[in-house]
């Protein structure tokens, strides 16, 4: 599959190299979760840029065949032999000797994995890279470190205590791909269907190499073919996913795996997730903190109008693949063992719907932020610095609340049903503007399936623009 988007990013690497190629060490972290695109990115840098390229996986094995690995790697890319080396220290100033000449690019994929040795080793690490600042001669190296537990590369860098504090020289922090990026993905990949391209995206998210695997399987993009790739006992992808979690999660993964099947589900307070998991209420804000910070599946929301240290706030995955893993997959994951996807699949499609919904609201959020500012026909889309959605103790919502500083500018709903919005649906959000100050506002309504003559009549008599799919399909289009 072609490369798609992060040019960004790409300018980013683009320029520290030039730097290093002048003779200035550098070194780079690039986080981001598992399937994001973090290596695919690395290597389109490298051929794009022509940069001589040592990329090493950082494996849990003995450290002297790892360092093995890595000077193989670099006598590869670099065409040169090397001394052998039994330390990262000394294998760093080998490497400085002959990169004053040939500049080099060498990249630690899954960094973290160093510490299965022991954190000594990072100390060798800060000894080679404040060698290699400090070096006489020019130093043409550039060092990309690449992890996927995004909280393990913020101990090994950013705790002050750490060794490697304050030795990266730049960041990227790679996140998952919007659904407009995915829309003009799938669309590239022959999905003519506006529908087909949203269910897939609920199912599959942001992470591009999902897409990338379905593809390089000769599955035409369906969702029939997409359940049966993570469904399927032949190709077990729902298995491959659960073997990385549990990586990740060790020995705590089954609590981390309630908590986000409860989250999943709809359960989103403390007491909710205490309710479905049995757990102790005083127990879970430790797991959901490291949810948050240490793993970055999960964030925690607030009503719009409130701070962080609001007391209603709900937690939700961030990615809809992991969402929609926990709510369809991991509850049913004795059929999959035994080799029966069917009775799985019946249950996805009877309820995908449902779930999509929520993803939607989601995707609509955020393009209405990204299009602050932006003329939609004869209206502008006001110009504002946070969106969210607004609720309060009562079960009272509201979906879209747009604020410029602390004052309300938008204030919309968003349905993603079946049928068009009929008049009796737009008097119900009509009754809900009395709940949040909103004077001077502007009024919107989102439906995927248009509106009834009745409801249009209502919606312009009450000054809330209506916005169907053909207007979402233009802001995609733009924002692609």
């Amino acid at each position: 599959m072609i490369f798609y988007d992060r040019e960004d990013e790409l300018s980013v690497l683009h320029r520290i190299w030039e730097s290093v190629k002048s003779g200035k060490f550098n070194l780079v972290i690039i986080s981001g979760r598992r399937g994001v695109g973090k290596t695919r990115l690395v290597k389109e840098f490298a051929k794009r840029y022509s940069v001589r390229l040592a990329y090493v996986f950082v494996k849990k094995k003995q450290l002297e065949l790892q360092i093995d690995r890595i000077v193989k790697k670099v006598e590869n890319a670099v065409g040169l032999k090397l001394p052998r080396v039994k330390t990262i220290e000394d294998l760093f100033i080998s490497l400085g000797q002959i990169a004053s000449e040939v500049p080099i690019c060498i990249v630690f994929d899954e960094f973290q994995n160093f510490s299965a040795y022991n954190h000594e080793i990072f100390t060798d690490f800060q000894n080679a890279f404040d060698e290699l600042k400090m070096y006489e001669k020019q130093v043409k190296i550039l060092v990309i470190i690449i992890g996927s537990i995004v909280g393990m590369l913020r101990e090994i860098f950013e705790k002050q205590e750490s060794p490697l504090y304050g030795r990266k020289t730049a960041e990227i922090f790679l996140k998952p791909f919007k659904y407009w990026q995915i829309r003009k993905m799938l669309l590239d990949l022959g999905v003519r269907d506006e529908k087909e391209c949203f269910m897939i995206y609920s199912i599959l998210g942001g992470m591009p190499r999902y897409y990338d695997t379905i593809d390089r399987l000769g599955f035409k993009f369906a969702i029939d073919n997409v359940l049966e790739y993570i469904t399927s006992p032949a190709i077990s992808a729902w298995k491959t996913v659960y073997g990385e979690l549990i990586e990740e999660f060790k020995g705590a993964y089954m609590t981390y795996f309630q908590i986000l099947e409860a989250i999943a589900n709809g359960n989103n307070s403390i007491e909710e997730i205490a309710n479905y998991t049995g757990m102790i209420i005083s127990s879970i804000p430790k797991y959901l903190k490291e949810l948050s910070e240490y793993f970055d599946i999960i964030t925690r929301r607030y009503p719009i109008t409130e701070g962080p240290r609001s007391k209603k706030g709900r937690y939700f995955i961030k990615d809809p693949f992991y969402s929609f893993w926990f709510r369809f997959i991991y509850p049913n994951i004795d059929y999959l063992e035994l080799g029966e996807p069917e009775p799985v699949k019946k249950i996805i499609k009877e309820e995908l719907h449902h779930y999509a919904s929520k993803i939607f609201e989601d995707v609509i959020r955020e393009t209405i932020f990204v299009a602050s500012g932006m003329r939609l026909g004869n209206i502008k889309i006001p110009e504002m610095n946070k969106i969210g959605a607004w609720w309060d103790r009562r079960g009272n919502e509201i979906d879209i609340v747009g604020l410029k500083g602390k004052k309300v500018v938008l204030v919309g709903e968003i349905k993603f049903t079946l049928k068009p919005i009929e008049a009796k649906d737009v008097i119900k959000f009509l009754k809900k503007l009395d709940l949040i100050k909103s004077e001077d506002s502007a009024y919107i309504y989102v439906s995927w399936s248009g509106f009834t003559d009745s409801a249009r009549d209502i919606l312009e008599e009450s000054k809330i623009v209506p916005i169907e799919l053909k207007d979402l399909v233009w802001i995609w289009e733009k924002l692609t």
